[in-house]
Formats: structure tokens, sequence, C-alpha cells
């Protein structure tokens, strides 16, 4: 067992901080992330998987650092919020419009501020489409119906690689040589459906913008896919880029681009925004797994959670979740607003 197979004393430290009796596992549970085709797959496969109480450790027991449920808890499910619902809604009509095109074909932008769930939006999209194919035509290890892409860093030259990055993607890694007829066999061979893109706003200059779209063009172009646009500013960096730049406008006229624009933000303090963010706040309440929850003990705490979250679905998820691991921890097994005043997200502690 080499040194990173290995807790080091810090981590230790930080680990066994909180009240966490119990062995912890030789190797802790390592954060996931689609940075390839198969763990794109095990993010799908798991999406929409909570414990079952009764498969769990008894109430009362002392769990370790990889107790199902506190696992569960530290991501639960994305609940199917009215932004997700209205996004795959856009996102699919997009995809039956384009995936019998040879051109002409248009993508989505997701663009919002910080913090308002735009990736898990994104996300949520590509798991849809990903289950949904596997549940009409059976598992296929062939098949890739979504692409899950994340801006890669520059490399030599202050340029960012799309063909390596794509192509790693599909386990096509090679030392020299262009991969990209290579991905655009594998992708029409795999049937892709869907490309998406998060970090789009990491395109910091008009060059690097220029150049991954001509490439994102080539593999649309070759591929038939819909890509979807991911980040803060998205629609700033997309437009400029994929609509008529060269034709004069009328004395009135105003720029146009044809994507669908998807955009999130915080769920605000009207009456009609605190009635939806208690909806949502329902749809988490559904999906914990703590054995003295009642369902619908959340809706009282939405006001509480509303002003600790300020309306941001980020800090909302991260509440929840943290509550919930505190909970399983303690043994509390219930949230309540007491419990979550112990917690310091987006709070200053005094050290």
């Amino acid at each position: 067992m080499d040194g990173s197979e290995r807790l080091d004393r810090a981590e230790n430290l930080l680990l066994l901080e909180e009240p966490t009796p119990g062995q912890l596992s030789l190797r802790p549970p390592a954060p996931v992330w689609p940075q390839d085709c198969h763990a794109w797959r095990a993010i799908a496969a798991t999406y929409c998987s909570a414990p079952d109480l009764a498969d769990c450790a008894p109430m009362g027991t002392k769990v370790a650092d990889h107790d199902k449920r506190l696992l569960y808890h530290g991501m639960m499910l994305t609940v199917a919020s009215p932004a997700i619902t209205k996004a795959l809604r856009v996102v699919t009509g997009q995809i039956r419009a384009n995936r019998q095109r040879p051109d002409g074909k248009v993508g989505v932008v997701l663009d919002g501020p910080r913090g308002t769930g735009k990736s898990t939006v994104l996300q949520a999209i590509g798991v849809y489409w990903e289950r949904r194919l596997r549940e009409l035509y059976g598992p296929d290890e062939n098949r890739h119906p979504v692409v899950a892409l994340s801006v890669p860093p520059p490399v030599r030259g202050n340029v960012r690689n799309w063909a390596g990055t794509f192509a790693h993607y599909f386990g096509q890694d090679r030392e020299g040589g262009d991969p990209t007829g290579s991905v655009i066999r594998t992708m029409r061979n795999a049937r892709t459906l869907l490309v998406l893109v998060d970090n789009i706003d990491r395109l910091r200059t008009a060059a690097e913008a220029e150049q991954a779209f001509q490439y994102f063009e080539t593999i649309e172009k070759d591929t038939g896919a819909t890509f979807v646009y991911c980040g803060r500013g998205a629609r700033g960096i997309v437009d400029p880029l994929t609509r008529d730049n060269a034709t004069l406008l009328e004395p009135d006229e105003e720029l146009w681009s044809d994507h669908p624009v998807l955009r999130t933000g915080r769920i605000g303090y009207s009456d009609e925004e605190m009635k939806k963010f208690a909806r949502i706040v329902d749809l988490f309440d559904a999906d914990l797994r703590l054995y003295r929850h009642e369902l619908g003990d959340l809706r009282p705490l939405a006001p509480y959670l509303h002003k600790r979250s300020r309306g941001y679905m980020r800090a909302l998820s991260q509440l929840l979740c943290q509550a919930a691991q505190k909970a399983i921890l303690t043994g509390q097994e219930r949230i309540t607003q007491e419990l979550l005043d112990e917690l310091s997200l987006g709070r200053v502690e005094q050290l």
C-alpha cells in the first residue's frame, strides 16, 4: 500500500473532529466526476438510487465514514425542480428537431449566476437521456447517447486540446496525431445524441472561444449531436460565435441568436417565489433517509432555509445534505432548526 492509499495524519484529524465512531476505511470514498465515459455511466447508474432504511445499519449503530446513508446524504438525489423539468422539455425539443438534420442544428445555452444550480441542471439533463436510452434499448457498452465534458485546461501555446479531450472521454488517448476522425466514428457508432460542455466561462479570450466553437461545429456537423453549453455568462460567449454577424441590421433591429437560452437564478422573496421554494424543500424532504424523519418535517423550516440560503440552490442543497449527515452522526436522525443553527455554511466563525 503506497502513501496515496493511506489517510495521512491531517486527514485523520479533520475526519475525526466530528463525532464519527467506528473505523475509517483504508481507502476513503473518492469524489466522483465524469472524467470519462466510464465515470459518467457510473454517475448515471447511481443517480436515482436512494438507500432503503431496511438495508441500512439499524438506528443507534455507530457509523463509519463509508456508511451508505452518510455517503448518500453527501449528494442525495437531484430533485426534479421546476428548473430541471423546464430545461428537459427545451433540450428534448432540440434533440428531436436536430437528430435527423444533416445541418442547421441548434444547440442550447444554460446561463446564470454562481450558485444557482446550472451544473446540477446540466447533469440532470444528461442523466435523463442516458437512462432513457438504456431503458428503451437495454444495456449496451458500445452506446454513448451522452458525452459529458468540461472545458479542458490550456496546454502548450495556451491552446485547449479539444480533440484530446473528446478522445480521452472515449479512452482513445494517443501520443501523437489528430484523433478527431476516430472520435467522430465512435460518436456515430455510439449513436451520441447530446454533448454537454460545462464551465464554458473558462474560455477567457475570444481566440480561445473561436477555436473551441470551430471544433464543436466539426463534431456537430459530422455526428448530428446537440450541444448544451453551460456556464456563467454563457450566452455572451456562445451567441457571438453562433449567429450571423455579417448581415447589416435594420435601424431598430437587435443582434439575435436562435439558440434557446435557459437562465437559472436564485429564488427571491415574492409570495410566488416563496411558494416555489417551499415546493422544492418538499422534494428534498421526500428524499431524506433518516430514521426519525417524517414526511413533511421540512415544510415548517422552509422560511428559515430560505433565509439561510438566500434562495440559492447550491446553498440549500449544502444545508440539507450537511444537516442530514450531522443528524446521522449525532444519532438525532431528524433535521431541526436547532441542528441547522449549528452549521457554519454562509457564516463567519470566530476562531
